[in-house]
């Protein structure tokens, strides 16, 4: 009797203490950015390989949040990010499983709009998100972007193309408020003929320093840091000006203040951070 008491109590102990492993399991999601596919789906694949190999830098279990990578990366709907952006955070970092999030170029745009718009920190709404990675985040616009509808009297490009306006993106939500939850950049600077004529400062032919490493404003820089400022005009008229990072965000402790040499798709193999 002692013996299959002993045995039970093990046995229910081990169960307990699987079942707890469970539910303490962390993910990497991944939130892919500007594509001209539809990536619609949230769980263990990449609808339409946005990734490639790129997410095998990160080890552990990995979930895929996608949408239609034309539509506006703020809206709510069938294929849209907000919304699969919520049942994804939902399914995989709350009651008791935590995750880190990489997002990819407006993904991170995405993820940032959702984060600002919680209505509270994440752990006030119950989610344990850890950090946001952000590679070559769009958050703060391309001006490829903004070219794009000026060229075209704003006519021309996707509902995606018309959110990464500059003054779009940066007057769409307020940028000091992550949630709670730390942005971490990850900026290339390995640009394009023609491309990084168009984008000011450092690029990595799609999006330039002054969105890529969280500034608080557009500009021409050429450093990731908290604080920066430079001499701007032509002399006499010339005159410092300051940037800083948006409240909540910095740049990946692993980097320096350069940045990577790496374009906006070699990027996205920096996950790991």
């Amino acid at each position: 009797m002692q013996k299959r008491t002993l045995l039970l109590a093990l046995t229910t102990a081990l169960t307990l203490a699987f079942a707890g492993s469970i539910s303490a399991q962390t993910y990497t999601v991944f939130i892919h950015g500007k594509s001209g596919s539809n990536h619609n789906g949230v769980g263990t694949t990449d609808v339409n390989n946005y990734w490639g190999s790129s997410h095998n830098s990160v080890s552990g279990s990995k979930i895929f949040i996608g949408y239609d990578g034309t539509s506006d990366p703020r809206t709510y709907g069938s294929s849209r990010a907000q919304t699969n952006i919520t049942t994804g955070l939902t399914n995989y970092c709350k009651n008791g499983k935590s995750c880190k999030i990489v997002c990819h170029s407006a993904g991170c745009y995405a993820i940032e709009y959702w984060l600002s718009n919680l209505g509270g920190t994440a752990s006030s709404k119950g989610f344990s998100i850890t950090k946001v990675t952000a590679l070559a985040a769009a958050s703060g616009g391309s001006e490829l972007a903004s070219a794009l509808n000026g060229i075209t009297f704003g006519f021309g490009g996707n509902a995606m193309d018309k959110s990464l306006i500059v003054g779009t993106a940066r007057g769409a939500f307020n940028h000091n408020n992550t949630g709670g939850v730390g942005i971490y950049h990850v900026p290339g600077y390995k640009g394009m003929i023609g491309a990084s004529l168009i984008l000011p400062g450092e690029d990595d032919y799609a999006v330039a320093y002054h969105s890529s490493c969280g500034y608080n404003k557009a500009g021409g820089l050429d450093k990731c840091q908290a604080s920066l400022t430079q001499s701007e005009g032509i002399w006499p008229f010339n005159s410092n000006v300051t940037y800083t990072q948006y409240s909540g965000h910095y740049r990946a402790p692993s980097l320096s203040a350069t940045g990577l040499y790496l374009n906006h798709s070699e990027i996205k193999n920096e996950g790991w951070r």
